[in-house]
């Protein structure tokens, strides 16, 4: 039996100077590495950021009102013993929000948007860049082409590359220079109706690839992948061939293999021509190699057909979804699942190319009442109420850099349910496994594969709280997250009662615990 256990580190607080002649240089506490910020509800705006081994940013927004309509936001930067090194704020506009962040070399950049009913025609976007040491601010105001909004944002050596789709499909890249502020707007697919699906960019080149899907109607899309220099010059353009017609493409990313090679994969559904349903029903994993912008190949694996797949179905499950789909037609040789996924970035490791999706279904409950007509007699109404997204499991499939399928493997998750469409699991590469963590109700859920192998069962570690009088009563928003080595952060809200004071002593909290991983 292999020991796994999630360990939550302990405070060393630092030297305190005290009166007199006696001090007291060091002491170890019993409180766990850990920070709690009070918070009225679980809607607030706190977040981390992990910024690899230098630390990590904690921000929100506060209520400060400062000069030109902006909001101050407020940003504390913490080391690696979650130590606070700094606290700084920055008046961001106050009709924009945060939206997506990247780091880079030592540098954290923050974008924030307004949506489009609350645009602003000369400002409609800001980026805050904070170099971390000594904890400097630089903010670039940006106003998009037209109305859009980002779906794609990285920066690379402080040029930062914006992809935006606006309501009419019409998709827009814009590369600003950071420095300097001037900006260079580049028109996708010739203004024709397309959607951005994924961005990559070269570190060493900023060359950068675009995954594109083109409407050609409201039924027929064609997926193209180009890639433009940094100027926005395009150097090539290739349509991502599926050799059937009955497939769709409906989650895609990329991966680098070479200087020339790169490796387009994701998730594919049958065609929605003739479904009744506007729900997209997964169907499997497909995977395309690419040699300097020339399909080589591509490769479909049905998601029945993987061996893994019933750790998330039931063989029940699995005949009842093939008898589905022959009652569509009596041709049907595909057959497809009835839940939604969200794609992870795609992972290289040992050789391998891991493309793993987490499956979701939204769930609701029925509530009815009692009401009384004109005439005093008594009715029933009834309404159906949306209780968030259930996560059921996630399954990787592991191809070689041919898009041929070398293994697969699954993990169930337990009672996951969140209003977030972001992925819950964390996968964690050591040596020739991989790790597979997710924190849900105050508990790490880990499992450890080799390739197809199981090699730890899913097993359960408490997160410490900050006494031990404390008692979780609900959590709301958790994450895990990968931070160094084999440290993770693990945040979100949660409601928490003192038992040792007795009575209803409740506090809500936004938290952050690090753990470490141990074997």
């Amino acid at each position: 039996m292999i020991r796994v256990r999630f360990i939550v580190l302990f405070l060393l607080l630092l030297p305190c100077l005290m009166s007199g002649q006696q001090q007291e240089l060091f002491k170890l506490s019993d409180t766990p590495l850990r920070i709690e910020i009070t918070a009225q509800s679980e809607k607030e705006t706190y977040r981390i950021i992990p910024c690899g081994s230098a630390g990590m940013i904690l921000f929100y927004k506060s209520v400060e009102v400062a000069a030109d309509n902006s909001t101050r936001w407020y940003f504390s930067f913490y080391d690696r013993n979650l130590q606070k090194v700094w606290v700084k704020s920055a008046p961001i506009i106050s009709s924009l929000e945060f939206k997506d962040s990247a780091f880079h070399e030592d540098t954290l950049y923050l974008y924030f948007e307004a949506d489009n009913k609350n645009r602003n025609k000369e400002v409609n976007f800001q980026i805050l860049s904070i170099i971390l040491r000594p904890g400097t601010f630089v903010l670039n105001n940006g106003t998009t082409p037209e109305p859009g909004t980002m779906v794609s944002f990285r920066v690379v050596r402080q040029t930062a590359f914006i992809g935006l789709t606006n309501e009419g499909n019409n998709s827009t890249f814009l590369i600003l220079d950071l420095p300097t502020g001037h900006s260079n707007a580049v028109s996708l697919m010739g203004g024709e109706p397309s959607t951005l699906q994924y961005t990559l960019v070269d570190t060493n080149t900023l060359v950068f690839s675009v995954l594109i899907t083109k409407f050609l109607s409201k039924k027929n899309t064609e997926l193209y992948l180009c890639k433009y220099q940094p100027d926005g010059k395009k150097i090539s353009e290739a349509r991502v061939s599926n050799d059937n017609s009955t497939r769709d493409f409906i989650n895609v990313a990329e991966a680098n293999i070479s200087e020339t090679e790169s490796l387009i994969a994701g998730i594919y559904s049958l065609s929605s021509e003739g479904k009744k349903s506007k729900e997209t029903e997964s169907t499997g994993v497909f995977a395309s190699p690419f040699n300097t912008a020339v399909q080589e190949s591509i490769n479909f694996y049905n998601f029945l057909d993987m061996n893994s797949i019933r750790e998330l179905l039931t063989e029940q499950d699995i005949l009842s979804l093939r008898k589905k789909s022959m009652k569509k037609s009596q041709y049907e040789v595909e057959y497809s699942l009835d839940f939604s996924l969200i794609l992870h970035e795609i992972l290289p490791w040992n050789d391998h190319f891991i493309i793993a999706a987490e499956a979701y279904n939204p769930q609701y409950h029925t509530e009815s009442f009692t009401d009384y007509d004109f005439y005093g007699r008594p009715f029933t109404n009834t309404y159906t109420v949306f209780d968030g997204y259930r996560f059921t499991g996630i399954i990787l499939a592991a191809v070689d850099e041919h898009g041929k399928l070398v293994w697969d493997n699954a993990m169930n998750l337990r009672n996951v349910i969140s209003f977030d469409l972001e992925p819950k699991v964390t996968l964690f590469p050591s040596g020739d496994e991989l790790i597979l963590a997710y924190l849900n109700e105050g508990k790490i859920g880990c499992r450890i594969i080799r390739e197809a192998q199981v090699v730890e069962k899913t097993s359960y570690s408490e997160l410490e709280l900050m006494s031990a009088n404390d008692k979780l009563l609900a959590e709301y928003r958790s994450r895990m997250v990968h931070w160094y080595d084999d440290y993770f952060l693990c945040s979100g809200y949660q409601e928490i009662r003192d038992i040792s004071k007795g009575g209803n002593d409740k506090r809500m909290v936004f938290f952050c615990n690090k753990v470490l991983f141990d074997r």
